[in-house]
């Protein structure tokens, strides 16, 4: 797999996008495909379906529109063959300055010369002792 400049600048266009509440980042780079997924921060959050999956993201960024912000920092992309994947670590910012740290990343599939998004995920780190989980 090599870097992908292409994937990084797309990264950093749709939190900018969110930002602004431009969904036709959404419209232009979720695919149509069933086989789409999205998986939240929210425990309901579990997606399928390329327009499922549009719509949802098409309601989050319009509804975020001028009173949230999405800072990616430390991305990075690779592809190979017309698949890539990339990840950010993401920080949002709440219209009370409140922070949140989600981990984000996402598979995309080439369709028509146009990067798609097929696979998204988003978690809000927590810690194994604050859950219980225990290796030992």
């Amino acid at each position: 797999m090599r870097r992908s400049a292409e994937l990084e600048a797309l990264v950093h266009d749709w939190f900018a996008a969110a930002t602004a509440g431009d969904g036709s980042l959404v419209t232009r780079h979720v695919s149509a495909d069933p086989a789409v997924r999205l998986i939240g921060s929210d425990a309901e959050e579990w997606l399928q379906g390329g327009p499922a999956v549009a719509a949802f993201l098409t309601g989050e960024v319009e509804g975020a529109a001028g009173n949230v912000r999405f800072t990616p920092s430390d991305t990075e992309a690779y592809e190979e063959a017309g698949v890539g994947w990339a990840a950010t670590r993401l920080t949002i910012t709440l219209p009370d300055d409140t922070r949140l740290t989600p981990r984000w990343s996402s598979v995309f599939h080439k369709e028509d010369g146009v990067w798609k998004f097929v696979q998204t995920h988003a978690s809000i780190p927590q810690g194994n002792a604050e859950v219980g989980w225990d290796y030992g």
